[in-house]
């Protein structure tokens, strides 16, 4: 190799190495842990660098240096850093490494060894995409830095700033917040108490936060959800630009007027739907009667799959596409239903929610993208209004789920967008009534026949439980019904349950062969082995967040036990009852002839937030009701 072609190729090897980027975060000595940030952590942020940059309506830039160290298995999961792009989102780079518990680099990675997914999959169809490194390492304490940078091309959603993680402490983390072109970018300071430091120049306006010695923040059994107490800073645009369309968050009405401009042309049906639509309600004057005929047609002609293409996953389907394909995502289904009731003459109005039981509650005092679901709100001439979960293929009109009911959303008008509130059961609405009879044999084994019918809440569970699964499936769902082993399923039926009415009845016969315990003389017989209440409460003197139960409830069981002949009644629990502010049970046991006993039981849950102070009351509460459902009675031989 002559002179001039070694040196083109150090030149070269020199080039390639020096644009080869690394990790510079500058945090020091990774060896020492502050014991008091230790305490009741799992991970530790040692220093976290994020700046947000807001170039233009359009544009911003996304960096983040992080370093953290992991104690134990539970933030494990900490090591894996994912890094979503698409048509919107760009990474530009990514590099990291793995320190053990000296500080010593073990390994380090770039954007090369993250692996590439397609968020598609089931029942997500989507042009979205995901780069995840994974950097597996077993030796606790070790420590992971990264740093990458995403650049975003249409603003709408703005990432934020969550310092610190349920288990986590923190040592230092900042965050830079700069709005270079006068977009109105805006922010909001959750469980954070002090306000940023602002400086200005002639061309940007930066905002500064530091969080530092923050101790691990726990999230108590049944607490609010992270996002109520997390320090964290919501961040919105005031101006924003998607893909040739132009919208202003700043209030929610000019937010719902953007979401409602941006469908409003894909609600035209193609002919061959009006078609069928037209077929469908001919004839029918009753307008609540045409909501619920079409919206069992989309139900059983149509199915779910989640689906972000379009504006950042914003615009919905067509209404053509849908008929045309039979399936869509939230917004394509509920756009396609909001679409046949608008032929038929019926109003409909989309409502944007966040979808969740006791998850991110909506912030309005802050108008920005907090949602991930639709549902369809549907007016009648008469004034009633009728809600459908248009993604569920079994829930009847007026369910919409324990996920989505009682929340603030935001109900898109031609006006704009308005805040209201979703509907909540009331407790008595979301009902089980058993009827049970229970034939105890000689031998201690037991025939039993069940019949139960569910209300509101519970009749979604027991929808979605029962009606998408197998025989097998069923059958085995019953036996989980029942606290006893040795089970025999003789004969059962889920005919009554249906999304047809706004309630649904299964019923079951079975053989038990360990349902009572026997001896020569006596038998002991459980009260209730069908509906057990086995939820506890530890012992917690200095509770401090409330509790957030997933619903309220009521249940009515009548239990007739059927003894066997030569037996009598030794002893039988005693008559209870239980009232306090957020629940009441109730439990009788009666003799109702000779061979037959009664157990009639109620309990029911009020409330869904309980103030910390009525911790200690709703466990004893608890207490009291696990006690009750696992009382006996005892037959002795004559």
């Amino acid at each position: 190799m002559n002179k001039l072609k070694i040196i083109v190729l150090l030149l070269l090897v020199l080039g390639c190495s020096s644009t080869k980027r690394s990790v510079d975060i500058g945090y020091g000595d990774y060896s020492s842990t502050d014991l008091r940030l230790a305490l009741n952590a799992h991970s530790t942020v040692r220093l976290s660098n994020t700046t947000l940059d807001v170039i233009s309506p359009s544009k911003a830039l996304y960096k983040v240096q992080k370093a953290v160290t992991i104690y134990d298995k539970d933030d494990k999961d900490l090591a894996v850093v994912y890094l979503p792009y698409d048509d919107f989102i760009s990474i530009n780079y990514l590099v990291a490494n793995i320190r053990d518990n000296t500080g010593r680099v073990i390994r380090s990675f770039s954007l090369g060894d993250a692996g590439d997914y397609s968020a598609s999959g089931g029942d997500f169809f989507s042009d979205n995409r995901m780069k995840i490194l994974e950097m597996p390492y077993n030796k606790f304490p070790y420590s992971i830095e990264y740093e990458f940078e995403l650049e975003y091309n249409g603003l709408l959603g703005l990432p934020g700033w969550w310092p610190q993680l349920i288990g986590q402490s923190v040592e230092e983390a900042n965050f830079t917040l700069i709005d270079r072109g006068n977009t109105g970018v805006r922010f909001y300071n959750k469980n954070i108490d002090e306000e940023p430091i602002i400086t200005e120049t002639q061309t940007a306006k930066t905002y500064s936060w530091s969080i530092k010695n923050s101790e691990a923040i726990e999230r108590e059994v049944l607490g609010p959800p992270s996002s109520e107490l997390l320090p964290m800073v919501e961040v919105a645009p005031g101006k924003f630009e998607m893909e040739q369309t132009t919208g202003n968050a700043t209030t929610w009405k000019s937010f719902g007027k953007w979401y409602y401009e941006l469908s409003k042309d894909t609600r035209e049906l193609p002919e061959e739907a009006k078609k069928e639509v037209d077929e469908l309600i001919a004839g029918i004057s009753s307008e609540k009667e045409k909501v619920k005929i079409l919206f069992d047609y989309l139900q059983d002609r149509s199915r779910y799959v989640s689906i972000q293409l379009g504006i950042g996953g914003w615009k919905p389907f067509t209404a053509d596409y849908v008929f045309d394909n039979s399936y869509g995502d939230c917004k394509a289904l509920t756009n396609y239903m909001h679409a046949m009731l608008e032929y038929a003459g019926i109003k409909a109005e989309s409502v944007l929610i966040y979808r969740g039981i006791n998850e991110q509650f909506m912030n309005v005092d802050f108008p920005s993208n907090q949602f991930n679901h639709v549902i369809l709100k549907v007016t009648l001439e008469s004034g009633e209004v009728i809600w459908l979960e248009c993604t569920s293929k079994y829930y009847p009109p007026n369910h919409i789920g324990p996920d989505n009911e009682g929340k603030y959303a935001l109900l898109i008008t031609e006006e704009g967008g308005e805040v209201i509130e979703t509907p909540s059961y009331e407790y008595s609405a979301n009902l089980s009534q058993t009827k049970l009879h229970v034939k105890v044999e000689e031998d201690g084994t037991t025939i039993i026949e069940n019949k139960t019918k569910r209300e509101g809440i519970l009749q979604d569970y027991l929808l979605m439980e029962v009606l998408p699964v197998s025989e097998k499936e069923r059958e085995e769902w019953i036996e989980s019904q029942i606290d006893v082993d040795n089970t025999n399923i003789i004969e059962y039926s889920f005919d009554e349950v249906n999304s047809s009415d706004d309630f649904s009845i299964f019923s079951f016969k079975a053989r038990l062969g360990n349902y009572t315990q026997a001896s020569n003389k006596r038998i002991f017989v459980p009260v209730n082995k069908m509906n057990r209440w086995f939820f506890g409460l530890d012992d917690d003197e200095e509770r401090e967040q409330s509790l957030y139960l997933p619903y309220t409830f009521m249940e009515s069981d009548s239990i007739i036990f059927e003894t066997p002949e030569g037996f009598s009644i030794e002893s039988a629990p005693a008559d209870v009852e239980y009232t306090n502010e957020f629940g009441e049970f109730t439990a009788d046991f009666e003799v109702l002839g000779e061979g037959k006993m009664g157990y009639f039981r109620t309990f029911s849950i009020t409330e869904k937030m309980i103030e910390p102070e009525s911790y200690n009351d709703l466990k004893d509460f608890f207490d009291k009701v696990r006690y009750a459902d696992r009382q006996q009675f005892v037959l002795v031989r004559d």
